[in-house]
């Protein structure tokens, strides 16, 4: 079995089917999933997690109308969930003034981001002290995602990754392929980015600052010699 570049988030997602969703007064929700696409996140689960929480929300709001910062919050998380790593700190942002104001509901919050309503405030707490924060950690080291792949198949590398260097603990590595090629990595628990990178490349001028991640949830890449996949995985504390 060929394995592929994806979240492990995703790899237990169904099927959808997502009718095309109207915009709103003061939002463009045809550009915003244009803008998505621009951003390297995916248009189809942009389109399943904005569509779910706005199903929801109208059915459990007593307005007519959504109101404009709510349409902007779920966009906001749907499009990191989606895989929009530039966007995590305005999700977060959002999503811990939504919580704290009480001025969209919980389980609204949570569908646009593929949890449920019991799951919010661990998923803040764990995002608070890493990227790849999630309240469904399990036991032992844990895939988070895959990433790379052979061109011939659709990835970006045309020799397999043969190490890899961690930058940071906010999901920045430094990969060098077989080749002698570097690879830069930035990831987070929903969207992976990978990008030539030169020797001596300063990894954090490029990102959003943030919050320095926990030591509660160490990252590792893991490279083999037969794959052209590399494995991001997420450990215990020590």
């Amino acid at each position: 079995m060929i394995r592929r570049a994806g979240h492990a988030v995703n790899d237990t997602l169904g099927p959808a089917v997502v009718a095309e969703i109207a915009s709103f007064e003061g939002f463009d929700t045809r550009l915003a999933r244009d803008n998505v696409v621009s951003w390297g996140g995916d248009p189809e689960l942009f389109d399943r997690f904005f569509a779910s929480a706005i199903d929801l929300d109208r059915s459990e709001s007593t307005t007519e109308q959504l109101l404009p910062h709510t349409v902007l919050t779920l966009a906001s998380l749907a499009a990191w969930r989606s895989g929009v790593l530039d966007l995590r700190q305005d999700a977060l942002g959002r999503l811990t003034e939504a919580l704290d104001s009480g001025s969209v509901a919980d389980s609204v919050l949570a569908s646009a981001l593929g949890l449920q309503a019991s799951e919010m405030s661990d998923f803040v707490r764990c995002q608070a002290e890493s990227p790849f924060g999630w309240p469904a950690r399990g036991t032992g080291e844990v895939v988070v995602a895959r990433v790379g792949g052979f061109r011939g198949l659709g990835g970006p590398w045309t020799a397999p990754p043969a190490s890899a260097e961690q930058l940071s603990t906010d999901g920045d590595f430094l990969i060098t392929l077989a080749d002698g090629e570097l690879w830069r990595l930035e990831a987070d628990i929903f969207g992976t980015r990978l990008s030539r990178a030169e020797p001596g490349t300063d990894p954090e001028t490029e990102r959003p600052a943030a919050p320095p991640a926990s030591g509660a949830w160490p990252t590792r890449l893991a490279v083999f010699d037969t794959s052209y996949i590399a494995w991001l995985v997420l450990g215990q504390a020590a």
